[in-house]
Parts: structure tokens; sequence; C-alpha cells
């Protein structure tokens, strides 16, 4: 009788364990990779459109604006702010070199 509820758990094991594994590795229909998924999640970061507030949605300029300059922040990357483009280029200058 052990031996029969042995073999009913593993059989039961892997009729659960099967399909769940099979599913995992599958694309979903229009064919997008992870990896493809994962690169225009990181595009959108860095366009600022993500992320956005569920007040904020479709996210404003402003939203935008400060998301990427986060993004710039955060990942090293050289970004010109609203303030830099709009000031003189001697304004400029001396900013630069003062970082």
């Amino acid at each position: 009788m052990k031996r029969n509820l042995l073999a009913a758990a593993a059989l039961l094991t892997l009729a659960i364990g099967l399909p769940a594994g099979a599913y995992a590795q599958t694309t979903s229909s229009d064919g997008v990779t992870r990896a493809q998924v994962r690169a225009e999640l990181i595009q959108a970061q860095r366009d600022g459109t993500v992320p956005a507030p569920d007040w904020d949605y479709p996210p404003s300029a402003r939203t935008i604006a400060r998301n990427r300059e986060l993004y710039a922040i955060t990942h090293g990357e050289e970004h010109a702010t609203a303030s830099n483009t709009s000031a003189p280029a001697s304004m400029q200058a001396s900013t630069a070199s003062a970082q």
C-alpha cells in the first residue's frame, strides 16, 4: 500500500510539474522574445515614458523630462536639462567647467 501511495504521489508531481514547464519556454503569438521586451523597457525608461504614475497617464511633458533626467543621472549618461539649454553659451561653459 505504501508503494502504491508513493507511486501515485510521484505521478501526481509529474502531472502537475510537466505542463507548467512546457509553457514556460513558449514564445508569445507575436514572437517577441524576453530580450526584445527588456530592450523596449530600457528604451522606454531612457525616453522618459516609464515610470508614470496612475494619475499622470499618459505622462506629461514635465514627467517625461524629469524621468529622462533621473535616468541619465542614475545610469551616468550625459544629458542636457532644460535650464542648461536655455542658458547663454558662456554660462553653459562655466557650468560645465565647474562640474
